[in-house]
């Protein structure tokens, strides 16, 4: 997979690289479909911007996230690509023709008659 990070104004620090990475392939061992990531980072005046794009086979995913420090803001955006990422991976899961699991039935309970067969009437 490959995994390319630019900041806009600055370079990236380590942690930040580390960060990311991280996330990344936690994701690429969930869901196997990740071919390769763009992740930019910017910093305006009161707030830090993180976007992604995220190749996986057939699809382009994109997120942005806003927030008051850069670790917010990735946190946020792994948060909506990962939503993305498990939408795609439930639609490819449920497929018309795959056997969708069983769900346990527990047999009711069979009622004993308590009352007299043979009731008069009042």
């Amino acid at each position: 997979m490959n995994i390319k990070i630019t900041h806009r104004n600055a370079k990236v620090s380590e942690g930040i690289k580390e960060k990311v990475e991280a996330w990344l392939n936690n994701s690429q061992e969930r869901y196997e479909v990740i071919t390769s990531a763009h992740v930019i980072l910017e910093k305006n005046d009161r707030e830090e911007l993180a976007e992604a794009t995220i190749h996986i086979a057939g699809k382009d995913i994109f997120a942005k996230a806003t927030a008051d420090n850069l670790y917010a803001a990735l946190d946020t955006l792994a948060d909506k690509i990962d939503r993305q990422l498990d939408k795609i991976h439930q639609k490819n899961v449920n497929k018309k023709g795959a056997q969708k699991p069983m769900a346990e039935v527990e047999p009711e309970p069979e009622f004993e008659s308590d009352f007299d067969e043979e009731m008069t009437p009042a």
